[in-house]
């Protein structure tokens, strides 16, 4: 019993919180209800990105750890997934199974 209430004592709980980044490019700062410089910014692999100033983010503050970017679903319909850059780049992967790339549309290949 105390050796539970005491491991339950020291124990924190991160919470993930949104903020902006107010720095953009290659090191970047995020301001939360304070401001990190620096953070690591983690995603999936295979995958790079160079956040711009004003991107909403999400940081888990207390490792400084930047987990990602809002999600921004805006025209997505469930099974999709849309790649885009801040130049306007962008290749969408539609749930029929076709690929549109900057508006050029490829229909899904038959089998």
């Amino acid at each position: 019993m105390w050796l539970s209430k005491r491991t339950a004592e020291t124990q924190t709980v991160q919470t993930a919180k949104t903020g902006v980044v107010t720095t953009g490019g290659g090191e970047i700062s995020v301001r939360t209800d304070m401001e990190r410089r620096a953070p690591l910014v983690t995603v999936p692999y295979g995958m790079a990105v160079c956040l711009p100033q004003g991107e909403k983010v999400v940081m888990l503050p207390e490792s400084g750890v930047c987990i990602g970017a809002v999600n921004q679903t805006e025209g997505l319909s469930p099974g999709e997934v849309r790649l885009f850059s801040a130049g306007g780049a962008e290749i969408l992967l539609r749930a029929d199974g076709t690929v549109v790339i900057n508006g050029q549309v490829f229909p899904k290949a038959e089998a």
